[in-house]
């Protein structure tokens, strides 16, 4: 298995690669869509807006790419707006369509005078009954503390599909979504390349073969 990051120009992913090289990965780099094997993983990092994300793998051909790997039974795994755009839309940029490979949209967080957006620090997560008793299905091992993960966000995923999110943050009008999945898709809205060794801990668990 090969790990392919898809690169956006716009953002910086050092932190991710850093984790890839400490901790031994053989990845590589995609900035134009190339033959991916289904056996690969296909990281989908990204921080930047909805628009700027789409167009770039549109203008690539890694759209396509994308949505051929995950209809194969590839993996698939988003982080931030790699999360965000896993979905079908977001009104952050309302008439462009997501990959739509979890049935879904994005909405800004709701505004509270008690919570700032962006959405900028540590966060526990919370788990869905049902997944107390099968954290593997988040790809948490049961050794990782769930209060060590580092959010940068102003706009939270809203999938429509039952259970599709398998973790949450609370917000002053409830839990809102830190990670989703289904299939063979999973997208996380928090960074686990910057959460430290509970964040280390998560990738490798999803990242393993």
């Amino acid at each position: 298995m090969v790990i392919q990051v898809v690169n956006f120009p716009f953002c910086n992913f050092y932190s991710l690669e850093r984790f890839l090289r400490v901790e031994s990965h053989e990845f590589r780099v995609l900035s134009v869509a190339d033959s991916v094997s289904v056996s690969d993983t296909v990281l989908l990092p990204g921080v930047g807006t909805f628009r700027q994300g789409m167009e770039h793998l549109h203008e690539t051909g890694l759209e396509s790419m994308l949505l051929r790997h995950a209809s194969a039974g590839g993996r698939v795994i988003g982080i931030c707006l790699g999360m965000q755009i896993l979905l079908d839309a977001s009104s952050e940029s309302p008439g462009v369509e997501g990959l739509g490979l979890i049935p879904g949209v994005c909405e800004r967080i709701p505004a509270d005078p008690s919570f700032s957006v962006p959405h900028i620090g540590w966060n526990p997560l919370v788990l869905p009954d049902f997944l107390h008793a099968s954290v593997r299905q988040l790809g948490m091992p049961s050794s990782v503390s769930f209060s060590d993960f580092y959010f940068v966000h102003s706009f939270v995923a809203k999938p429509s599909v039952a259970d599709a999110i398998i973790a949450s943050f609370e917000h002053p009008s409830g839990h809102l979504a830190a990670a989703i999945s289904l299939g063979s898709v999973i997208g996380f809205q928090f960074h686990p390349e910057k959460s430290g060794s509970a964040g280390y801990r998560l990738l490798n668990h999803v990242l393993a073969p």
